[in-house]
């Protein structure tokens, strides 16, 4: 009973942290550090090989093989798993020196020692300590780093725009993109349909061409056609053929429009708030 629990206990300990913000205590407000300069040759374009985030992988996986072998009574695996892990721990402080407060030697040498005493209540006990410092870098760091250097750069991309035939960023496309959108909805409210085909005509265009920006990161037509597919091109075209008719019918305009906004809700819910937080830590 004592080692199931043990694999329980640790588990929930290392990932009782994920997905939190650091927390400034004095005014309760949410905060994400700007991560340090040193790990950018750790990442993409510096390096493609992921050191820093290999050695993360490691040390989990290593934490793990201990729990697992100490399960089995396993202990020369569990002690060579435990190696493995202080090995680690050391050389991952070394590459961030920024961070060196956050690693506790004194911590990992007990674990290990922990481990060699072959006591399960002395490894529960030197996992606890350990894993809390794992626990408050990842609390304090780990969102920055993922968005930082593993999201997309949107501010790179550039769209030519079908309207004004001009080559802009994609964040001023997307404006003028919502705009189109607004003054279509505008209009329909008011129910002027010279100025619905007008700025309707300007929103599909715009539309069709963020299937054509999405393929500048996503190469592989299946993920194109996970958020901008059949549905969204058919409802485009349908929009399209409203607008051109001799006899507009606005209504049909006004029920078609959830069709396409969907998408537009869909790619916001997985680009829009990371891509916002990433401007912010560059800036």
């Amino acid at each position: 009973m004592k080692k199931i629990f043990f694999i329980s206990l640790i588990s929930s300990l290392l990932f009782a942290h994920e997905g939190h913000f650091s927390k400034d205590e004095n005014n309760g407000k949410l905060i994400l550090k700007k991560p340090p300069e040193s790990l950018k040759k750790y990442y993409p374009p510096h390096s493609e090989k992921f050191e820093f985030l290999s050695n993360m992988h490691t040390m989990s996986t290593a934490f793990y093989g201990v729990q697992l072998n100490i399960n089995d009574d396993n202990w020369e695996r569990a002690l060579e798993w435990a190696k493995k892990l202080l090995e680690t721990y050391k050389e991952t402080a070394k590459m961030v020196p920024e961070w060196k407060d956050y690693f506790d030697f004194q911590k990992a040498d007990n674990y290990l020692k922990a481990v060699e005493s072959r006591n399960v209540d002395m490894v529960i006990k030197a996992s606890q300590e350990l894993g809390k410092t794992c626990a408050k870098c990842h609390q304090d760091n780990e969102i920055a780093v993922k968005i930082y250097y593993r999201f997309p750069n949107f501010e790179k991309i550039k769209v030519e725009d079908p309207i004004e035939f001009t080559e802009m960023k994609l964040e001023e496309f997307m404006k003028k993109l919502t705009n189109s959108m607004k003054a279509l909805n505008v209009y329909l409210s008011q129910n002027n349909t010279e100025k619905v085909q007008e700025h309707g005509i300007n929103f599909v265009e715009r539309a069709r061409a963020v299937k054509e920006t999405c393929s500048k990161c996503h190469t592989r037509e299946q993920e194109i056609e996970a958020i901008t597919g059949k549905d969204y091109d058919q409802a485009l075209n349908k929009l399209e053929e409203l607008l051109n008719s001799d006899s507009v019918d606005l209504t049909e305009v006004k029920n078609i429009l959830p069709k396409i906004t969907v998408t537009c809700y869909t790619c916001h819910n997985v680009h829009l708030i990371p891509a916002k937080i990433k401007s912010a830590l560059m800036k």
